[in-house]
């Protein structure tokens, strides 16, 4: 005779589907663990701010206060440079200690508008660099690269920040990642307030923290060749390519356009005219991001999309004089690089005679052409912050103009001259002030300028 058994009992016992929460639950939900993490952040600084000073004298180059964590104030960011060495100049002996994986998850340090109490790692070989606002009127700053050797570890990723646009440099807490090989690894980064990152190229981390923790993203298998972000949105570029070692991002044949907001871990795909995104042929793409509401791509074959950078639908805008080519180290196009300024867009081509041609256009729909820059070498980075600026990075060196490119100089680098290899990338996020990234990480250091590009001094990467 068999027992009895209770309907309610045999309901418990049975399967049960889990209901899948409302459409937007998630996001909600990281945006307010985000707004506690902030609140915490604040009080931990300002706790940190008061232990520190008695024992750490830091130089101020910038006004204080207490910062904003995050701030409207638009970021800049830079892509990587080649890890070789340049014959007669001698590489920076950092007399911090090598970050091993221990160390780098124990530290648990964070961007800070004063220090983070570490020290970076030594020989520091950096690949790339950000700058934000704190949102008070000061600028902080992040460099990206790889603790060079010894290192404890194959994962020598490491991060280093500055409150002082140079002057001074402390240590903060990095994905564990190697360097850039082939589908895996770091070589970039960016920041768009003192909280909320991402470190790239191929690979995708997100940090919503200041440096600590960070979350490794899913790229759908494909490589992630460039990230902007302006306010609390941001937009990456994925290509599925073949490249290997650190040339990571050579013979990229598909491109897609994804967007994110700061804080989220998942990107959503961007809705671009069909047919400019692939290519039968290895190329490259470039995004740039213009008043901090519009973003323009520059696809393989020359075609300029434009759209919000909130990630709605964007459409056609025009045709380039050039197209991007090839990729550089970096995914950075190798013939065309793309810039926004304050009141229009600038394009340097290069040309079949190696002559880099300026070109401007107010939307991306017509393109004029400027000048020819006096450079001795191919262009590798275009900036601008300022109406009538414009600075280009070259293999040997940097050029500025005060006149909207119709006439030019080169920039003076003191008695140590520019590097042998020159830049692989230039920034400006005043009027006056800007980075640059040397073709060598080697050397381990970045460069500065105070004068709107017109004389630049290296800054190392040290303690």
């Amino acid at each position: 005779m068999t027992s009895p058994r209770d309907e309610i009992d045999e309901w418990l016992e049975g399967g049960v589907t889990p209901l899948n929460p409302p459409p937007g639950s998630l996001d909600r939900i990281r945006r307010r663990a985000r707004q506690r993490k902030t609140t915490q952040a604040m009080f931990t600084a300002a706790g940190c701010a008061v232990l520190l000073a008695a024992a750490v004298s830091v130089p101020q180059l910038l006004a204080a206060g207490h910062p904003s964590a995050r701030s409207t104030a638009p970021a800049i960011g830079s892509i990587a440079s080649s890890a070789g060495t340049t014959p007669g100049r001698s590489t920076s002996q950092s007399p911090g200690q090598a970050l091993g994986k221990g160390t780098q998850l124990s530290q648990r340090t964070h961007l800070s508008t004063t220090t983070s109490g570490t020290v970076p790692p030594r020989h520091f070989r950096p690949t790339s660099v950000t700058i934000v606002g704190t949102g008070t009127g000061g600028l902080v700053g992040a460099v990206i690269g790889q603790a060079g050797p010894p290192c404890a570890t194959k994962d020598c990723t490491s991060l280093a920040g500055t409150s002082t646009y140079g002057a001074s440099w402390y240590g903060v807490s990095a994905p564990v990642a190697p360097g850039p090989d082939g589908s895996t690894g770091l070589s970039q980064l960016r920041f768009t307030n003192l909280l909320d990152g991402w470190a790239f190229g191929p690979g995708l981390y997100e940090t919503s923290g200041g440096g600590w923790p960070w979350v490794k993203e899913s790229t759908y298998g494909q490589r992630v060749i460039d990230v902007e972000a302006a306010g609390d949105s941001a937009l990456a570029i994925f290509a599925t390519c073949s490249g290997t070692g650190p040339d990571y991002a050579a013979d990229c044949t598909n491109f897609a356009l994804y967007s994110s907001v700061a804080g989220s871990s998942s990107w959503t795909p961007v809705t671009v005219p069909a047919g400019y995104l692939s290519t039968g042929q290895a190329s490259s793409a470039s995004l740039v991001i213009s008043d901090g509401t519009t973003g323009y791509l520059l696809t393989p074959s020359g075609a300029v999309l434009r759209g919000p950078v909130s990630g709605g639908t964007w459409t056609l805008a025009g045709q380039a004089p050039c197209k991007p080519g090839a990729a550089q180290l970096s995914g950075a196009p190798a013939s065309a690089q793309l810039a926004a300024s304050p009141s229009q867009l600038l394009l340097a081509c290069d040309g079949s005679t190696d002559r880099t041609v300026l070109y401007t256009s107010a939307n991306g729909a017509h393109w004029q052409s400027v000048s020819v820059v006096p450079a001795t070498a191919p262009a590798t980075s275009l900036a601008s912050a300022a109406a009538g600026q414009v600075v280009l990075a070259t293999g040997t060196g940097i050029y500025y103009s005060a006149t909207g490119g119709t006439t030019w100089a080169a920039a003076s680098f003191g008695d140590s001259g520019a590097p042998a290899d020159g830049f692989s990338y230039v920034g400006m996020t005043t009027a006056s002030q800007g980075v640059a990234v040397p073709a060598d990480s080697a050397l381990g250091e970045i460069f500065v300028t105070s004068d709107g590009g017109r004389t630049w001094t290296a800054s190392p990467i040290t303690g």
